[in-house]
């Protein structure tokens, strides 16, 4: 039982984490960061946390790693995801308006 309330608890942070940098993005950006990478970095920041103790970094070293990384690997995701973005064409006016000239 012990070990589900830790599992857990682990999971949560590692959650919590991943959650924080798409917030951020999203609040920057007025909303441009998307629902749908929302999943996406929660699950690529519990991934890289449950990485780090699966790879051998245990004790506190690995702990405060394993929280880094779960907050760092979203973060990366989504800025990775935004400067591979196609350029999107201009918006047409809305129609019976003539397109503004500058």
């Amino acid at each position: 039982m012990y070990t589900a309330i830790f599992v857990g608890l682990y999971l949560a942070g590692w959650a919590t984490l991943a959650f924080l940098p798409w917030l951020g993005w999203s609040v920057a950006t007025r909303g441009r960061a998307g629902l749908w990478n929302l999943p996406l970095c929660l699950a690529a920041g519990v991934a890289a946390g449950l990485a780090v103790p699966l790879l051998g970094a245990t004790g506190w070293g690995g702990f405060w790693l394993s929280f880094a990384l779960a907050f760092v690997v979203p973060l990366g995701l989504l800025a990775a995801r935004h400067w591979a973005r196609l350029p999107q064409p201009a918006a047409s006016p809305a129609p019976g308006r003539p397109p503004q000239r500058s």
